[in-house]
């Protein structure tokens, strides 16, 4: 596998030298924590420095996910409690976790008296990583959206249910409406067949286009598998237990689309020397 990491190093201006991916869907039920957490692992294999953030505030879970024991969370960090290389857990893979923290009203208390260990916190992240996975809370409701507004760009992820179709595209029209400049990436999962998905996404893709204005990519196809139950309940990650599964090739593929499309799609930031966490810093001011 070459390696991807030095030309994404080269982008490095100021402390800006990660790429910010919102995970989200526009309802629950989507196998979003888990397209997640593996394509964080695919993008590892990739010899990329990858985060992933438990943003999922309301019911942060990669953690159980995963089998893992968090003793600390970001409010630990900005209490002044506990040092970054405290809180950040290793997963499988060589994939870094920064656990979810207990609640929003809490974490927005902190931020507000922590100001200088935030920007210190963005420093660290930013320049320490390539890639910063952000894993949203399912759903349309404002706070999912404000914390998709301040990363680069968003993986929109559905299933082939009406339901699921409708509540993406919502999803994506409140964000376009809200006037996210970040690129927004299409990803069906749990599919019976590839056909099935590349219908669907192109229907969805071209009435987004027609009725927005705006382009949303198509970056990936995961079909259904058993592989990935039986890697639920022994709280191991899919790529980590079974990567030579269909599901797991197809995670290697989606990875592989986001880091060829990076260089031309991806929207520039690099005059941002702000960082993730100081942007959302000045979300809640």
């Amino acid at each position: 596998m070459f390696d991807q990491a030095a030309g994404l190093r080269k982008r490095v201006n100021g402390i800006k030298n990660s790429r910010v991916i919102a995970v989200a869907s526009g309802k629950g039920g989507v196998g979003k924590t888990n397209v997640a957490v593996n394509l964080g692992l695919a993008l590892r294999k990739r010899n990329l420095r990858v985060l992933l953030i438990d943003a999922d505030l309301g019911t942060a879970n990669i953690d159980v996910l995963l089998g893992l024991t968090p003793n600390f969370h970001l409010g630990h960090f900005l209490s002044g409690e506990r040092e970054l290389n405290e809180i950040i857990i290793d997963g499988p893979g060589g994939l870094n976790i920064l656990p979810g923290t207990s609640g929003l009203e809490e974490f927005l208390d902190i931020s507000r008296r922590q100001v200088e260990r935030l920007r210190f916190l963005s420093f660290q992240l930013e320049s320490s990583y390539d890639i910063i996975l952000v894993d949203i809370s399912a759903g349309v409701h404002s706070n999912n959206i404000n914390f998709i507004s301040i990363c680069d760009e968003v993986i929109v992820v559905l299933v082939p249910e009406p339901t699921a179709i409708m509540d993406a595209y919502s999803l994506v029209k409140i964000l376009h409406n809200h006037q996210y400049s970040g690129k927004i990436n299409l990803l069906i999962n749990q599919l019976n067949s590839r056909q099935e998905g590349k219908g669907i996404l192109e229907r969805m893709s071209k009435v987004i286009r027609d009725y927005l204005g705006i382009q949303a990519e198509i970056v990936g196809y995961i079909p259904f598998d058993n592989h990935l139950r039986q890697a639920v309940k022994k709280q191991k990650a899919l790529l980590d237990l079974y990567p030579g599964s269909k599901a797991g090739q197809a995670f290697d593929e989606v990875a592989e689309v986001l880091v060829n499309k990076q260089a031309e799609n991806t929207v520039d930031r690099d005059n941002d020397k702000e960082g993730f966490i100081n942007r959302l810093l000045n979300l809640f001011k």
